[in-house]
């Protein structure tokens, strides 16, 4: 079973550190990996649509939000959203809704309500250890000890060996975990469906172009 100080641990013996009796232990490699943790968790739980991960809502749009342009309808993303992984416009999911914007802060689109999965960095969810996959689970430590081995043993050499592990490790927990996906599938992200932040440039992401 995962856990805090068995991820720390399992980075350490990458990097060839000793083990730490506990994640609070006051030398530098227990700081150095309490400093990175966070951030680790949080970008591997960004670099797919993880099953152990996914949340479902229903979203009733902002009625005090008006567009300035474009969709119509403005729904607010949950704290816990890290990554969307489909909507629909219906609770069964039985067909994928596509027109509409994945914006930094909301999604925006024509029809009230939708339903959308996501990846969810919910301490019940992506943050709870105990339901991570043994594959994304040795994906975090690798990237743990990635992120942390310059600082605690200023090898080039086994950060290298570390990377090249890691990147190994991330397609496996991907693959695996692709296996267990939900159905229906939803097609890939097309271009009314991403950001428009970065797909159509402008200030069309900008919250400014939303009166309320």
């Amino acid at each position: 079973m995962a856990s805090k100080i068995s991820l720390f641990n399992a980075a350490l013996s990458e990097i060839g550190h000793r083990a730490l009796v506990d994640t609070g232990e006051p030398v530098e490699a227990g700081r150095e990996l309490n400093r990175n943790y966070n951030l680790v968790v949080d970008d591997c739980l960004a670099a797919g649509s993880w099953n152990f991960a996914m949340e479902t809502i229903k979203s009733v749009a902002d009625t005090g939000v008006t567009p300035g342009f474009g969709f119509t309808e403005v729904f607010a993303k949950p704290l816990d959203w890290v990554r969307t992984i489909g909507i629909s416009s219906d609770e069964n999911f039985s067909l994928p809704l596509l027109q509409y914007y994945d914006d930094a802060g909301f999604w925006s689109a024509d029809v009230s309500p939708i339903y959308v999965r996501y990846v969810s960095d919910d301490t019940g969810l992506g943050y709870e250890l105990t339901r991570w996959p043994s594959a994304f689970r040795r994906y975090v430590e690798l990237e743990l000890a990635d992120r942390s081995c310059l600082r605690i043993n200023q090898s080039e050499s086994t950060k290298e060996r570390i990377a090249k592990a890691r990147d190994k490790a991330r397609k496996t927990a991907l693959t695996l975990d692709a296996l267990n996906e939900p159905n229906p599938k939803f097609p890939p992200m097309g271009s009314w469906n991403s950001s428009r932040g970065g797909g159509f440039g402008g200030d069309r992401g900008n919250r400014g172009s939303l009166t309320g």
